[in-house]
C-alpha cells in the first residue's frame, strides 16, 4: 500500500507541480544571464523564454514538461520516502534535489547560450544531443548522492563485521 500510495502521489505531484517547476526553471535560467550582465535572454511568459541573438533572428525556447527536471526531483522525493525518516535522509533527499534541479538549470541555460551564439538550430541540436547527456549525468550523480549520504559507510560496516 505505501508504495502505490507515493505512486499517486508522484503522479498528482507531477500534475500539479509541473507548471511551476517549467517557470522557474525558465527564471532561473534566464536569470542566469542577466546575473552575467547579458540582457538578451529574457522569460517572455510562463515557460517560455526570449533569445535575442545578435547575427541570428530572435527566437522563443518553451520550457516543456521533458525539459523541466520535475519528474527527477519527484522520483528522489519519492525514493526518499521509502526509507526511514532520519535528519540525514532528509538532508540527503535535499542535497540530492538540489543537485539535479541546479543541473537542469545549467543545461537549460547552456542550451540558451549555444542559441545566442549559433542561433535557433544549434540550441535544439545542443538540447536535444548534449542536453540528453546532461541530464543522464545530473539525475544519475543526484541519485549516487543520494545513496552515498544514505548507505552505510565503510566504518559502520566494520563495525557490525566486529
Amino acid at each position: 500500500m505505501r508504495i502505490l500510495a507515493i505512486v499517486a502521489v508522484a503522479a498528482a505531484g507531477f500534475v500539479l507541480l509541473q507548471a511551476p517547476a517549467r517557470h522557474l526553471e525558465a527564471e532561473a535560467s534566464a536569470g542566469f544571464f542577466r546575473l552575467v550582465g547579458d540582457e538578451r535572454v529574457r522569460v517572455a511568459d510562463a515557460t517560455s523564454i526570449e533569445v535575442l541573438p545578435a547575427r541570428h533572428a530572435p527566437f522563443r525556447a518553451v520550457v516543456t514538461s521533458s525539459c523541466s527536471s520535475i519528474g527527477s526531483l519527484i522520483a528522489l522525493a519519492c525514493l526518499g520516502a521509502l526509507v526511514p525518516r532520519s535528519r540525514r535522509r532528509n538532508v540527503a533527499v535535499i542535497l540530492a534535489m538540489a543537485t539535479v534541479a541546479c543541473g537542469n538549470i545549467a543545461r537549460i541555460a547552456a542550451s540558451l547560450g549555444i542559441g545566442l551564439v549559433a542561433g535557433r538550430p544549434s540550441l535544439i541540436l545542443f538540447h536535444d544531443w548534449v542536453g540528453s547527456i546532461f541530464g543522464f549525468a545530473y539525475t544519475l550523480g543526484g541519485y549516487l548522492l543520494l545513496l552515498h549520504l544514505l548507505l552505510p559507510g565503510r566504518h559502520a560496516l566494520r563495525t557490525v563485521a566486529a
